[in-house]
């Protein structure tokens, strides 16, 4: 569904990610994972099209996404911010509409097919409850929920989520990671994104992205790679890891690692930190 081949992208002279491909194959959920900072963001941001790469390709569907149109693009790949706003008056109806636009031509109004797209999609994210409501009135899990709709409703056949569950408490957090696997598994939709949490990683996805400071560092399977010494490489912090009665394996945390430990000790020797 999308391949990218040796990305170079920067912000201005700043050079983010260096040489970066990988492939994401049709149907599968792929999480990037990495430090902050390391240009995970980014990648999606490249991937939507929204920053445009200095060097490289993205293929979508074997096409080199620089020719397509962008309104071609929004009909098949959607793309949920880490960041969403609102008009305080909007509804979660009049939310999840903006989602047929890449359909629509400048003068069409809303009709049957499209409320009938709105209704599937407040279906399968279980929010049929909000549709009359004000999105300031939700919760975070709530509105995380709307917004996922309102990408739904563009029908797409691949969803980016930029850390989507960002701010949630772990109650919300599960019910969007479900939603995700839910969507992926009934709707085929094709997932890419970009994740904090490990244990969610491991648990959700396919496949694993691993990068730093720009750099591809591994990619595979989560048991395959998600190892305690690549992790100690990649964040600087010890984890154990175990497997739970479900066969899936959770990591924990144990701390920060010596050698980061020591690295710390000596920059703040150098710059005169007591």
């Amino acid at each position: 569904m999308i391949e990218a081949k040796n990305l170079c992208i920067a912000y201005d002279s700043k050079v983010i990610v260096k040489d970066f491909s990988f492939e994401v194959n049709k149907g599968s959920i792929v999480s990037i994972i990495g430090p902050n900072g390391s240009g995970k963001s980014t990648i999606l941001k490249t991937i939507s099209r929204f920053l445009r790469q200095k060097n490289g390709v993205v293929y979508l569907e074997k096409e080199d996404m620089s020719t397509l149109n962008i309104k071609k693009v929004a009909q098949k790949m959607s793309t949920l911010s880490q960041y969403n706003r609102t008009p305080d008056d909007i509804t979660v109806e009049d939310l999840i509409y903006f989602g047929r636009m890449p359909h629509k031509k400048w003068y069409e109004r809303k009709n049957n097919e499209d409320k009938n797209i709105i209704d599937w999609a407040m279906t399968h994210t279980a929010i049929d409850e909000f549709k009359d409501k004000r999105v300031i009135e939700l919760s975070g899990g709530e509105k995380q929920r709307v917004w996922i709709a309102m990408a739904l409703a563009q029908k797409p056949k691949i969803l980016l989520l930029d850390e989507p569950t960002t701010y949630l408490d772990v109650c919300h957090q599960l019910e969007v990671m479900e939603l995700v696997k839910s969507l992926n598994k009934e709707l085929k939709i094709t997932v890419i994104m970009v994740l904090h949490d490990l244990s969610q990683a491991a648990k959700y996805s396919d496949k694993v992205v691993v990068i730093k400071e720009g750099d591809l560092i591994a990619e595979g399977s989560p048991a395959n790679i998600l190892t305690e010494e690549l992790i100690r490489e990649v964040y600087n912090v010890e984890v154990f890891i175990k497997k739970d009665m479900t066969g899936e394996f959770i990591i924990h945390p144990i701390g920060i690692c010596k050698d980061c430990e020591m690295r710390c000790h000596l920059n703040e020797q150098n710059i005169g930190v007591s």
